[in-house]
């Protein structure tokens, strides 16, 4: 097993520091450990970075898993998922392995409720505890544990894809368009390269953003996807268009439209399996550095935390991860499951 840093930088205003508005700040360095925690998950179940969708640190990862099953192989006539769930499970039992549990995202959760028989009779009762709302429960008569690390679809500030309309067909003055803290004051009929300029020009996450649409509205902004299985790193985004004049209701409150899904998935359902096969190791609990003098890199542009009046947060944890067998885990994949 070989050991992997996992870190984490977060810039905070001395401003919230010092005032700490509503608990803000100490919810924050309580919230940093449950990063990592993401970070490690996602590179042990998919074998990719978090952050750039790129390979991993774990060149051993349950994604490397020889057997899979797609959730809606079997008919509901045939046992529908309980029958999809029981078939990965013959597939790592018939390599002499055992299947001590399984670990699934939500949404496998969801369509376990959903499953039925053919007279409409739901599949999982009594001790298959998948109407539980906690992270442990059970499927199909095996020990389940629920999370969001499975897929990797964790929830973001804002959708990849945002459509922001301006209503009232206004004939003249400003709109205000807001994110993260930034914000721009546009024209009333602003074309989407002007609107795309104003964002970009703000630099971090928006400095490779894309607009389109026509002069007035509506503007589609677009994050760019970090790869087909990672979330673009994205805000959300609000208007003020109080200062906007003419039409039928031109200080009425824009539209802000997102799908709310936060961005695309690996597909991973479950990983279940012989968990005696994986294993992980701690080389350095995770550890918090605070500095109000260092310098950091945005992607873009260094930043003095001592002249901006920031202050910096430091994650830091060590950690490995091995796999002894491929064939000791089975991938459930979304197939054509309803989640």
């Amino acid at each position: 097993m070989t050991g992997k840093k996992v870190a984490l930088l977060v810039p905070v205003s001395d401003e919230v520091v010092l005032s700490n508005p509503a608990g803000l700040y100490d919810q924050l360095q309580q919230d940093l450990p449950t990063a990592i925690a993401r970070a490690f998950d996602y590179a042990a179940i998919t074998g990719k970075d978090l952050k750039t969708g790129s390979a991993g640190p774990f060149l051993d990862n349950l994604s490397n898993a020889t057997n899979t099953v797609a959730l809606g192989t079997a008919s509901q006539a045939n046992g529908g998922l309980y029958a999809d769930i029981v078939n990965g499970v013959g597939k790592v039992v018939d390599k002499n392995y055992d299947f001590t549990g399984i670990v699934a995202d939500p949404r496998f959760r969801v369509d376990a409720q959903l499953a039925t028989d053919t007279t409409g009779r739901p599949l999982f009762l009594g001790n298959d505890q998948a109407a539980n709302a906690g992270i442990a429960g059970s499927l199909a008569g095996y020990p389940t544990s629920f999370g969001k690390g499975v897929s990797g679809r964790y929830w973001r500030a804002g959708d990849s894809v945002q459509t922001v309309t301006i209503n009232g067909t206004p004939t003249g003055g400003t709109f205000k368009l807001s994110s993260g803290g930034n914000s721009a004051d546009l024209a009333y009929n602003a074309a989407n390269t002007t609107v795309q300029t104003a964002i970009q020009a703000w630099g971090g996450v928006y400095a490779t953003v894309t607009v389109a649409g026509s002069a007035g509205g509506p503007y589609t902004i677009t994050f760019p996807a970090i790869s087909s299985n990672v979330a673009a790193v994205a805000a959300p985004f609000t208007v003020d268009q109080r200062n906007l004049t003419g039409g039928t209701s031109a200080t009425a409150k824009a539209t802000v439209a997102a799908s709310g899904a936060g961005g695309t998935d690996s597909l991973i359902r479950g990983v279940g399996g012989d968990w005696s096969q994986a294993a992980y190791g701690v080389g350095m609990d995770i550890s918090v550095k605070i500095s109000n003098e260092a310098n950091y890199f945005d992607g873009t542009t260094w930043h003095s935390a001592f002249q901006e009046n920031l202050t910096l947060l430091l994650v830091e944890a060590y950690y490995g991860f091995v796999v002894g067998s491929n064939d000791a885990f089975v991938l459930y994949t979304k197939g054509s499951a309803a989640f």
